[in-house]
């Protein structure tokens, strides 16, 4: 579930442009399948670069979907034959994971692979309802038994699978974040792909964070400022304008709504901000599926403590959900 990437070039252009009074240090690199990019304020600190690297290089190594070796690989082949084993780190994000998920009201569910696998591996042909059907009885938390004082995780049936993707690059970006404070880096943006943790401020001025057209990048939809001094704030946007797969000709968006088995329409960009990266990872990912109903998306925004913009419908024009 990657998020759409407008956000970047305008972030980083304020970035280089308002530092007058300090030294600022970049590093872009390949990795979750997608471009990496730190910039921080004072001179390059290798140790702590190269560290943020191989950080990442380990969230991908463990939570890919596509790695055959990953862990979150390894539970959805063996865990439905017999409880597996796995790190620490590994049981607690797939716990909180499940428990989130469940806070989201099941708009944001890590099991709606069950059914989304389909639309990947269903011979080029879109699933029918009748195939949707069948694998949502393996499509919810209550389908995982887990136990993090054993790190021991089971799949009560088999064709039960998980899949990360909309919380693993959140969660990224934040230990890149804990990893630049150990480093002693107070003032810094992690942007993975778009999603972002935005910390400290700019030789003490708020950041501004613009959020532009998606169908038109030189029309500026809203600015937004933050940035209270050791103060972070994790960004997220989920949209279908740029990720998508196609079928007999039709474009779908990677979008997948965890009650139904198939594919968000017309959710062109989501823009959530929160109190770090990975709650606003999930809450954008949430926030697309639910963008239609009203009452779930003002429940998304009151129970993860975020705030919410979105474009989306035929009308394109965006809205502010605080106002």
């Amino acid at each position: 579930m990657s998020k759409a990437r407008f956000l970047l070039p305008f972030t980083i252009l304020l970035i280089l442009g308002c530092t007058p009074k300090g030294e600022v240090s970049t590093i872009t690199f390949p990795g979750l399948g997608t471009v990496l990019n730190v910039v921080y304020q004072g001179e390059a600190d290798s140790s702590a670069e190269n560290e943020v690297k191989a950080d990442a290089a380990a969230v991908e190594a463990d939570f890919s979907y596509y790695r055959p070796d990953s862990w979150v690989s390894k539970l959805n082949k063996n865990a439905a034959k017999e409880p597996v084993s796995v790190p620490d780190h590994v049981c607690r994000l797939i716990r909180e994971s499940l428990e989130l998920g469940e806070k989201s009201g099941g708009y944001f569910d890590i099991t709606y692979k069950s059914q989304g696998a389909l639309w990947e591996e269903n011979g080029g042909s879109v699933p029918t309802d009748s195939e949707l059907e069948d694998k949502k009885r393996f499509v919810g938390g209550d389908k995982i038994e887990i136990d993090c004082e054993k790190n021991v995780i089971r799949f009560k049936y088999d064709g039960v699978k998980i899949d990360l993707g909309g919380v693993a690059k959140g969660y990224a970006i934040d230990r890149a974040g804990e990893i630049l404070k150990r480093h002693g880096i107070s003032d810094f943006i992690v942007n993975y792909g778009g999603d972002m943790l935005v910390c400290g401020q700019k030789n003490g001025k708020k950041w501004t964070i613009g959020i532009k057209n998606p169908e038109n990048p030189q029309q500026m939809l809203k600015k937004i400022e933050f940035g209270a001094e050791n103060e972070c704030i994790g960004i997220a946007t989920s949209g279908d304008y740029e990720r998508f797969f196609t079928i007999g000709g039709k474009n779908y968006s990677h979008i997948m709504n965890p009650k139904t088995g198939k594919p968000v329409k017309n959710v062109h960009s989501v823009t959530v901000t929160g109190r770090n990266a990975m709650i606003t990872d999930l809450a954008a990912t949430a926030a697309a599926v639910a963008i239609y109903d009203e009452a779930a998306v003002k429940k998304i925004m009151e129970k993860f403590a975020v705030k919410i913009y979105s474009l989306s419908g035929d009308e394109r024009f965006l809205i502010d959900w605080q106002q």
